[in-house]
């Protein structure tokens, strides 16, 4: 069930408001059910504000990792990790989303004739939605984390959790 993706960009601001007001609803019933990080970010008041620095709406992709991590005498214990960092909006901090045990994941980014070859970014992180997972277990909680971007791509990425962390840009010191 999606809330806030594939809205159309016609929508109405009512629109707007009444998806979003159904998204947090959804999420005070899985407070319980979801990891604790992954529904903290998930039900920030910043996350939909796009007036607070720490919002990934408008944030650009600085950096994308996917890590498979190997434990064990030979290696053989394998899981995947995915790790983001984007540029705020306002561009005076980074957002790093860490995503462990990561059991599927589709980063789809369009071919674009209009680029004519040339290399293009993801463009802005539009909106994003935070669910529990279908594959979820009795022994084992799974968050879907989907994002759209300006430019259409899509992230579709399950796991175990979902790390956020907002480092702000250091002031500027005065020399004096």
């Amino acid at each position: 069930m999606s809330f806030l993706l594939g809205l159309p960009p016609d929508a109405s601001l009512a629109e707007q408001r009444a998806r979003l007001r159904d998204y947090r609803r959804y999420l005070e019933t899985q407070q319980k059910r979801m990891p604790v990080r992954a529904w903290e970010f998930a039900a920030a008041d910043w996350h939909y504000n796009p007036d607070d620095h720490r919002c990934p709406h408008d944030a650009w992709v600085n950096r994308l990792d996917v890590l498979e991590i190997a434990e064990g005498e030979r290696h053989q214990n394998r899981a995947l990790e995915i790790r983001v960092e984007l540029l705020g909006a306002y561009h005076d901090g980074r957002i790093r989303l860490v995503y462990p045990g990561v059991t599927r994941y589709s980063l789809y980014h369009p071919w674009d004739p209009r680029s004519r070859g040339a290399a293009v970014g993801h463009g802005d992180w539009l909106v994003d939605e935070i669910s529990r997972s279908e594959n979820s277990r009795p022994d084992r909680c799974l968050v879907l984390h989907e994002v759209e971007f300006s430019n259409g791509s899509v992230w579709t990425i399950e796991a175990d959790d979902i790390h956020y962390d907002w480092l702000p840009d250091a002031p500027p010191s005065s020399a004096g």
